[in-house]
């Protein structure tokens, strides 16, 4: 399939299908009894595809492969036949580590790129999606640590006439999705710029939003909305006078040593080795029937929201980091771990300051999970346990194939709290 027909295909779907265009939110997939926020599963094509940009060639190959990082100590069996199953059920690729007092764990199943056949190994880099959010958080947290942002302060202040409500909506309500905002990745109009691949700035972004009326006063209800940190973003910069990509390095990437870490926000080449990501071919019909490699997009609709490209071992290693203290005082730490639930109805998941708190069988759980065309990832280290789990696959959006979601599931709720004993 040429990209000048996958453009065709991304116009007439969203032309076709009205219903689809809802904002982006989490799925959670239930197994072994457990409900866990693997990845972000969205109706079609067009849903997922204005957190991206537009259509541009994939990359021409997979960078060498990198020196193996040795392992501390075995992936479970069971796990690993999970990561298997998953492949055997359609997806190109999927890559788990797990870290605690046992040491390090980590496997990888499937290929890196399809088109050659390459295996794919744990230290690939992928695009992370809204995992981005955490580490745009912090960044904004450490401000407010500094006296040069205040959480319960509007957005007016440090951003003066952005928004039409900004002398409503605090910092506070941008971080954990209170402020009512419209998510812009549900307005149909991004379509023309992705079949063109246009690199969205993202005052732009906001813009589209304010177009729609908000979906709730700001502080009276939650509802997910990548909006919120593309305006954070904008405050970084506007605070900082300096680049969010600068920002990122400075204060996150570089103190940690995250050398597999990058903010490469408008364009579509990934550095390093990495992972290819693909659509599936039932959303996006293919010749040979495999699935669509969107690699090389742009991820400019992304930015703040999740256009980070990372590997599971700097995504484990920054949450490891994070929760540890090392990132945040003390005092901003507890505000991050401070949440709202998202749904009455199910109050095992509930929302800080750019991360989420999930209740499962084996405690409290804080992270994230992202997903981005061609990608789906999840991170979350457990209170009780000290455990991180970071599992990343190369294909998005859904429908991916029910037994992939299945395996995929239930790989992770392994990882987080050991296979259940009979």
């Amino acid at each position: 399939m040429t990209w000048h027909a996958f453009r065709e295909f991304v116009t007439d779907t969203w032309r076709r299908s009205p219903d689809v265009r809802g904002p982006h939110r989490a799925h959670r997939l239930k197994s072994s009894g457990t409900v866990l926020p693997v990845v972000a599963f969205l109706a079609t094509v067009v849903l997922l595809s204005p957190l991206l940009a537009g259509a541009a060639p994939a990359l021409a190959g997979t960078a060498a492969h990198p020196a193996p990082e040795p392992d501390t100590s075995r992936i479970d069996p069971e796990l690993r036949t999970l990561l298997s199953d998953g492949i055997a059920a359609g997806v190109p690729g999927a890559v788990v580590r797990v870290q605690d007092h046992r040491g390090i764990r980590q496997a990888a199943a499937g290929v890196a790129d399809l088109a050659t056949g390459a295996p794919l190994r744990p230290q690939a880099r992928v695009r992370v999606g809204s995992i981005t959010k955490t580490f745009v958080a912090t960044v904004v947290l450490q401000l407010v640590g500094e006296g040069r942002l205040t959480l319960d302060r509007p957005v007016e202040r440090w951003l003066p006439g952005l928004l039409r409500n900004g002398n409503k909506i605090t910092v506070r309500q941008l971080l954990n999705h209170t402020s009512g905002l419209f998510d812009y990745t549900a307005d149909p109009s991004l379509v023309a710029g992705i079949v063109r691949n246009r690199v969205f700035a993202p005052t732009e972004l906001v813009a589209i939003a304010e177009t729609h009326p908000g979906a709730f006063a700001s502080g009276t209800a939650w509802e997910y909305s990548n909006t919120n940190y593309i305006v954070a973003g904008l405050l970084v910069e506007s605070i900082t006078h300096h680049p969010l990509g600068e920002e990122l390095q400075r204060r996150i990437f570089k103190p940690l040593g995250l050398a597999d870490t990058s903010f490469p926000a408008t364009t579509g080449e990934l550095p390093g080795y990495y992972a290819h990501g693909y659509v599936p071919a039932d959303l996006v019909p293919t010749a040979d029937g495999r699935p669509f490699d969107v690699t090389g997009l742009n991820p400019s609709h992304a930015w703040a929201a999740g256009a980070i490209v990372s590997s599971a071992k700097d995504v484990s290693h920054f949450y490891r980091s994070l929760m540890g203290g090392e990132l945040l005082r003390a005092r901003m730490l507890q505000e991050m771990k401070t949440t709202t639930v998202e749904n009455p109805a199910d109050p095992d998941f509930r929302y800080g300051l750019g991360i989420e708190r999930v209740q499962d069988r084996c405690g409290a759980n804080w992270g994230h999970s992202g997903a981005i065309f061609g990608y789906q990832t999840m991170a979350f280290w457990n209170e009780d346990t000290t455990r991180t789990v970071v599992l990343a696959s190369t294909i998005h959006p859904a429908p991916a194939p029910a037994a992939a979601e299945a395996a995929l599931a239930t790989a992770a709720d392994h990882a987080l709290c050991g296979i259940p004993r009979s």
